[in-house]
């Protein structure tokens, strides 16, 4: 019989300096990237219904420390089975975002990759990250970096707006790809992706 139960996983935030961390707070008004793009990771492993994030709380070991060298025993201790670490660096006003997979029963790196992009994409980064760790575990393509066109309407019923609108598969980064006074009934897309 196949294992029903979610695969507990630790998912620690990436780890960021101090001079990164004011820069992008600057830039993208966020507290802390590191710990907005791990929350993305966890949210898209925990709404797949197949890993069970352990809360931040039961963490022994700082983000900087576990991304350099996991201290396995103590992950173990909170019995996750998988760890994902991280960094967020700076670079010429880029994001690089570092990440790594661990399997913690045996002590190993599985995955280690980096991504460098603009700032404003970091939501993005989120999801890539998940849809690797994803691949990665169950052997299936990740689909958290997948976008969803859908017709918005709004207004009252003897006037409605229709507006074809984009999103990520978890609801956030919604845009309007018309204005409402184009009819808008059955899209149809180039098969490049291209509207």
């Amino acid at each position: 019989r196949g294992n029903l139960n979610p695969l507990p996983l630790a998912v620690s935030p990436l780890s960021i300096d101090e001079k990164t961390q004011k820069d992008f707070e600057k830039l993208l008004q966020k507290k802390n990237i590191g710990e907005e793009i791990s929350s993305v990771v966890e949210n898209n492993l925990r709404t797949s219904g197949l890993f069970n994030p352990l809360s931040k709380d039961a963490f022994l070991q700082a983000p900087d420390i576990a991304n350099l060298k996991p201290r396995f025993e103590d992950w173990n201790l909170i019995k996750a089975q998988a760890l994902i670490t991280g960094k967020v660096i700076n670079i010429n006003n880029k994001l690089r975002v570092e990440f790594k997979l661990w399997d913690v029963l045996a002590g190993k790196q599985m995955m280690a990759l980096a991504f460098t992009t603009v700032p404003t994409n970091w939501r993005r980064v989120g999801h890539i990250i998940s849809d690797k760790v994803y691949e990665r575990l169950t052997g299936e393509k990740g689909y958290f970096d997948t976008r969803i066109i859908y017709v918005a309407e709004e207004g009252p019923k003897t006037k409605r707006i229709k507006k074809l609108a984009i999103m990520d598969q978890d609801g956030a980064n919604n845009k309007f790809l018309t204005l409402g006074n184009e009819l808008v009934l059955t899209p149809r897309f180039n098969p490049t992706s291209q509207m």
